[in-house]
């Protein structure tokens, strides 16, 4: 008897145990469930917040952009107008490369050097001064062949007056006499063209006139119709004359000079031709 009650005290104790175990499961369970509610809830606000943020900047993007769009019954008018200007060349432009044959390496840089030290000396405004030097090597029969090294220097010149010229060419010639036959000199096209300062004052120039007219023709077309209109847009096309490049074809080649042939030197000057800049501009106004 007393080992069955026992065996029923200890049944009845695992039971009750039992039972508190699954308590406490179910309160785990139901804190998971709370948990995950709140995280829900709170993910709910964030979203809701987000939409509202969301909603309010789009209001205010509406706001403003008809605020700034144009009225129903607004009309829009289209122009192009276009001003031109013949410029007289100011800038007389020659550009010379000096090329330079030898068996030796270093004779070749020293003669771009000496070169180089007289056009310097000159105290002309030019640019460039970039040189080259090279193998002087060439196909024969199937097999490479060097001899020697060739080199040579560039030079840009923009002058004030084109007699100018006349001066680097005899300078250049007095070092052709010292060097002989590996000295050689390649001149370009000489030509006349417009600086930088006077292209840029007419293009502003121009730009201003068509403005005026522009604005002139807005005034008009206002009373015109019965509206008042404005500019809101100008594109501008600007032509500007042809950019010269250096060393085409028709580049001169000097392989020699002597005593007298400097003494006589005075290279031709071609004629000023007039330059034509353009400004072509598309305007957009619009009538309320």
């Amino acid at each position: 008897m007393n080992s069955m009650y026992v065996v029923q005290k200890e049944n009845a104790g695992m039971e009750v145990m039992m039972e508190i175990e699954v308590d406490r499961e179910w309160d785990t369970v139901l804190m998971l469930k709370n948990t995950a509610q709140e995280k829900y809830v709170d993910k709910g606000v964030f979203i809701m917040k987000k939409v509202m943020i969301f909603t309010i900047l789009f209001i205010i993007f509406l706001s403003i952009s008809n605020a700034f769009s144009e009225p129903v019954h607004s009309t829009k008018v289209y122009i192009t107008l276009e001003e031109t200007k013949e410029l007289i060349p100011d800038i007389y432009v020659i550009s010379i490369s000096v090329n330079v044959n030898s068996i030796q390496e270093a004779e070749t840089i020293k003669i771009l050097g000496n070169v180089d030290k007289s056009i310097k000396n000159l105290h002309l405004n030019y640019k460039g001064g970039k040189y080259n030097v090279y193998r002087n090597c060439w196909w024969e029969k199937g097999k490479e062949k060097c001899s020697g090294y060739k080199g040579n220097v560039y030079y840009y010149f923009e002058l004030e007056k084109p007699e100018q010229q006349n001066k680097i060419l005899e300078t250049l010639t007095d070092l052709q006499e010292k060097y002989q036959d590996k000295v050689s000199l390649t001149i370009s096209n000489p030509t006349w063209t417009v600086s930088k300062k006077n292209l840029k004052m007419a293009e502003e120039e121009l730009k201003l006139v068509i403005l005026d007219t522009a604005q002139s023709f807005s005034k008009k077309i206002s009373e015109k119709i019965g509206k008042i209109c404005r500019i809101t847009e100008i594109n501008y096309d600007v032509r500007r004359p042809p950019i010269w490049y250096p060393f085409r074809d028709e580049d001169i080649m000097l392989k020699s000079a002597t005593r007298e042939s400097k003494i006589s030197l005075e290279a031709p000057t071609p004629v000023k031709e007039e330059k034509t800049i353009s400004v072509k501009t598309s305007i957009t106004l619009i009538c309320n």
